[in-house]
């Protein structure tokens, strides 16, 4: 199923909007979820002034600048990246660590205001984006594209300074992957939700980069991981928005073919199954704990789908979609756990801890002089 805009040519005001749809057992139940009345939004900025900068009082720009950035996302991508480190093995490095989570949230945060201003005349037609910051005003084109820039520049700057430039290549891909490809993509094809996929897994791969240096066959099996888990997050949350999407001419799965929608999240669900207990131990990522430890958390989500697929409505997929926030963090709290198991490990940790001491007044050891730990097997 397909929705779009057609011969719309005063967007001031929207009025009545002529769609071509194709849709089996077409219902007025349907038409009135799809077709809700749209109130006239006016998408016309207006003229920047000079002082736009100075006359916002701080609280509204922190607010403003947490809108733009999608904090919560921001916050979640830099959990994975972070989860993608001390997965890794190798000892950790605090500087290294922070370096690769705060770097890791500019560039989500820099992504997510490039696609507030790729998707501004678009959210104007949502519900649920009608009042971001873009589309009331607050702030410019130009103030966004400002706040993207900084962000991207520090962010890959932190990245590359405090981890390698691998990771900081890694961030820049993923940047322009989001805003280059999968936001403009989200309106022409439904491949757009395979390229999203994409751009989340590569936060894990950044995270085990930055401690590795490189990257082996245990780093895109977690990559993998988070690939896979985007399907029935994504599906389970946009089922209940296709009218939104269907308004705003997203193609998105949940619009565009919904059969595709149903089989792709059991699909990958049960991918979840086959990389957690196969796949993570045979590449040495996690310990033959995590393969029977992470069973209850797939089934579930294996369960879930399954509700989703037989009878996709709003009760199952508002299911899908809570449980799929909670298991993300389990799992990644699961294979840290099993794969800090060694004593090399419980090295990294003992190592984390103290090499903090260096940066309090006083510390025992010299700044540069190196922290020696060991641990009896």
């Amino acid at each position: 199923m397909y929705l779009r805009l057609q011969n719309v040519t005063h967007l001031n005001n929207l009025g009545p909007v002529r769609f071509a749809a194709t849709y089996p057992k077409y219902t007025p139940k349907l038409k009135n979820e799809l077709f809700p009345h749209v109130a006239p939004v006016s998408l016309t900025y207006k003229k920047t002034k000079s002082d736009e900068w100075t006359k916002m009082s701080p609280n509204g720009l922190i607010n403003g600048y947490l809108q733009l950035s999608k904090h919560r996302l921001s916050l979640l991508i830099a959990s994975t990246a972070a989860g993608g480190y001390m997965v890794a093995p190798g000892y950790m490095d605090a500087k290294c660590f922070v370096a690769c989570t705060v770097g890791t949230m500019l560039m989500s945060a820099s992504a997510n205001a490039c696609n507030h201003l790729l998707e501004a005349p678009y959210d104007a037609q949502m519900k649920r984006t009608q009042s971001r910051v873009l589309v009331v005003h607050r702030f410019t084109p130009l103030h966004a594209l400002t706040f993207a820039g900084i962000t991207s520049i520090t962010g890959a700057t932190i990245l590359w300074a405090g981890c390698n430039p691998l990771t900081a290549a890694l961030g820049v891909l993923n940047l322009g992957l989001y805003a280059g490809v999968y936001t403009p993509l989200k309106r022409y094809h439904i491949g757009c939700t395979w390229a999203g996929a994409v751009v989340g897994a590569i936060p894990p791969l950044m995270g085990y980069a930055a401690l590795t240096g490189s990257l082996d066959p245990a780093a895109f099996v977690l990559a993998t991981i988070l690939y896979s888990w985007q399907f029935p997050h994504f599906n389970g949350l946009s089922w209940n928005l296709r009218g939104d999407y269907s308004r705003a001419g997203y193609r998105v799965m949940c619009v565009t073919d919904e059969g595709i929608c149903r089989r792709t999240t059991i699909r990958h669900s049960l991918a979840l199954l086959g990389l957690c207990s196969i796949a993570a131990p045979l590449t040495h990522l996690t310990s033959l704990n995590f393969a029977f430890s992470s069973i209850p958390l797939n089934a579930a989500m294996i369960y879930l789908s399954y509700l989703f697929y037989k009878n996709p409505d709003a009760k199952t997929s508002r299911n899908l979609f809570r449980f799929s926030l909670l298991y993300l963090p389990l799992i990644m709290v699961l294979m840290v756990m099993s794969s800090r198991g060694t004593s090399n490990e419980v090295n990294s940790i003992a190592a984390l801890s103290t090499s903090s001491l260096h940066y309090l007044p006083g510390s025992l050891k010299p700044v540069n002089s190196p922290v020696e730990l060991t641990v009896k097997s």
